[in-house]
This record gives structure tokens, C-alpha cells and sequence, in this order.
């Protein structure tokens, strides 16, 4: 029996569980491909996100809970809105020990306040070596790509 709820109710939940941390319950979806960390401190969010953002994190949510363990992470601020990531453990190598069923929610502490970057910026982004090596190395979050597949 999976006792992991459908995405709208575990939505209801993590904004519940937001609320009672003292945080927004607005909530927008964030993969790798919308989050960059130049520096430590300096936490930067693709906003607005993208289209298929919202989908897709359905998409992994509904993989997660067919496959008995998912994570719904807000992971940054961005003004009055909370960016958060979707994720269970897709491929052998991304298992986590000692979690091998149910849902957690769950945020970074402490929630750091990113900056937010429009998508003009964004896209200029990707030609700098430093982007590309988070995006590289970031294993915290999946990537479209990743959700996608």
C-alpha cells in the first residue's frame, strides 16, 4: 500500500508545513537547470521559471510515489515566493541510506533568500565556465533533462 499522497494533497501539505516554519506558501518549481550558486552566500533562481516546470514536477512527483519514496524541498526564497525541487532516488547510484520508502518535506536551513535572474540574463548564464561547472557538479537537484527522461 502507498501512503504517499497524490501531488495536490502533498502540495496542501508542503504548504502547510511552510506556513508553520514561518515562510510563504507560494511556491514555484525549480530544477538545476533554474538554480546557480556563483559563490557561497550568493544563491541565484531563473524567475519566472519555466513553462514546463510545473509539469515536470508533477511528472517526478508521480514517479516518486509509484516507486514508494519522494522529497518536495524548498531549497531558497525569491521575494514573497518559495523555490522548491521535487526528487527521489531515479538511478541505483542517487539511493539515499536509510530511506527506502514514504514522502518527506522538507527546506534548507536556514532558507536562503536568492537573487532572482530574468531569462534574458539566464541564457547568458550558460557561457560561463563557473555556470556550467554547478550545473555540472550540483547533484542536490535534478535537471529537466532528468525529469524528463
Amino acid at each position: 500500500m502507498n501512503d504517499i499522497p497524490d501531488f495536490a494533497e502533498a502540495l496542501y501539505q508542503f504548504r502547510q508545513f511552510l506556513a508553520k516554519s514561518g515562510h510563504s506558501d507560494q511556491v514555484f518549481w525549480v530544477f538545476r537547470d533554474d538554480v546557480w550558486q556563483p559563490s557561497p552566500g550568493d544563491l541565484r533562481v531563473k524567475y519566472p521559471p519555466s513553462v514546463e516546470n510545473d509539469a515536470l514536477a508533477q511528472k517526478v512527483f508521480a514517479e516518486g510515489r509509484e516507486r514508494g519514496l519522494v522529497e518536495i524541498i524548498a531549497i531558497a526564497t525569491v521575494e514573497e515566493k518559495v523555490a522548491a525541487k521535487v526528487w527521489f532516488p531515479k538511478y541505483p547510484n542517487e539511493e539515499v541510506q536509510g530511506w527506502d520508502r514514504g514522502m518527506k518535506l522538507g527546506l534548507s536551513e536556514p532558507l536562503p533568500r536568492a537573487k532572482r535572474v530574468g531569462a534574458l540574463r539566464w541564457w547568458l548564464f550558460q557561457f560561463l565556465p563557473r555556470y556550467r561547472r554547478f550545473q555540472d557538479e550540483a547533484f542536490f537537484i535534478g535537471t529537466r533533462k532528468w525529469a524528463a527522461a
